[in-house]
């Protein structure tokens, strides 16, 4: 009978003492949803909430995916990121003070792409900075060489992307190309391509760069599968850097053209001033240089100033001034 009195005091001071956490609760200004939930916390984080009305620890404890072993850990990161991002990546075990400001240039970079997102944090720090990561998971490059291909996105018309990922069909052939005449060169263009290089043609002249010659231009998948093994029969082991697979080449496009001066073989085209022009002023015409030379871990090719490609003057801006290839560009803003 004793033992059965102290039991009933017991839960009557339990529930006593519930009611008056719920009454102080109330008082200081919870709902009444907020307060089952404070309620049903440990003492010691429940005795936080009891202080004074606690705005900070409350966006935390609403949350569906709060977890409150991680509470603390929540707060270390408040006003850092987002509740929500908090809350995931501490969670998940992603954010912690070795990798918060990773994560704060990885999210804010203007080249993030959510879908990737696994990615980017799979590699964060197998790259030396936040913007290797990015640039390495938005062009492939995490993967080998002519690994993963899809076909080319033929739908993207002129914003197309042919790379060592994305390969054209045997068959295809651009059905406007139109033959270059009235400049120094030869070969064939689609014909908004060759209209543009003429206007970038005319104003090379007033430059004193009227030798400027159209060294190749379209090449069916043919002629660039024999091309590149004839390459590959004297250099197997570097003709990957310098000469695309059939179907892997932007020449099959109709869109870019290979350019040269009189007496310059296309390795040395860049000792002439044409081509320091032509690096600083193709995007005013609607033309990007394809392969900069400071971009071959991105390209997967060696530089080749003298290779420029048609993408039309807002996006040939756009890859100029962001000063990234045009294999980064489609991904972040095409794809």
């Amino acid at each position: 009978m004793k033992e059965l009195l102290l039991c009933i005091i017991l839960i009557f001071s339990l529930t006593a003492c519930k009611q008056s956490d719920e009454q102080l609760l109330s008082k200081l200004g919870y709902s009444e949803e907020e307060i089952d939930l404070i309620i049903n916390l440990t003492e010691e984080n429940k005795a936080r909430f009891l202080e004074e009305y606690d705005e900070k620890l409350l966006k935390y404890l609403v949350s569906a995916d709060f977890k409150e072993a991680n509470l603390d850990e929540y707060l270390k990161y408040d006003g850092e990121f987002e509740v929500d991002f908090i809350i995931d990546k501490v969670n998940k075990g992603i954010l912690n003070q070795n990798n918060k400001d990773k994560l704060k240039e990885l999210y804010s970079s203007k080249f993030f792409i959510k879908d990737k997102e696994d990615l980017y944090l799979k590699y964060l720090n197998d790259y030396k900075t936040v913007r290797d990561t990015i640039e390495i998971v938005n062009t492939k490059r995490y993967l080998d060489l002519y690994s993963d291909i899809k076909p080319v996105d033929m739908s993207k018309d002129y914003l197309i992307l042919v790379n060592k990922y994305y390969q054209l069909a045997s068959d295809n052939e651009p059905d406007d190309l139109v033959a270059v005449t009235g400049v120094p060169g030869r070969g064939y263009l689609r014909q908004k391509v060759f209209e543009a290089y003429q206007q970038l043609y005319e104003e090379a002249c007033k430059l004193g760069y009227e030798n400027l010659t159209v060294v190749s231009a379209y090449r069916p998948y043919s002629m660039q599968e024999s091309l590149y093994n004839s390459y590959k029969a004297s250099d197997p082991e570097n003709v990957d850097t310098y000469s695309a697979r059939a179907g892997h080449s932007e020449h099959q496009s109709g869109l870019c053209l290979d350019v040269s001066m009189p007496g310059y073989s296309l390795d040395d085209f860049y000792l002439t001033d044409a081509s320091t022009w032509l690096k600083d002023h193709a995007h005013e015409f609607g033309f990007i240089i394809r392969y900069p030379e400071d971009k071959t871990d991105i390209t997967g090719y060696q530089g080749e100033p003298w290779q420029i490609r048609y993408v039309g003057k807002d996006v040939s801006k756009d890859v100029y001034e962001l000063g990234i290839t045009y294999d980064e560009y489609y991904a972040c803003f095409v794809e």
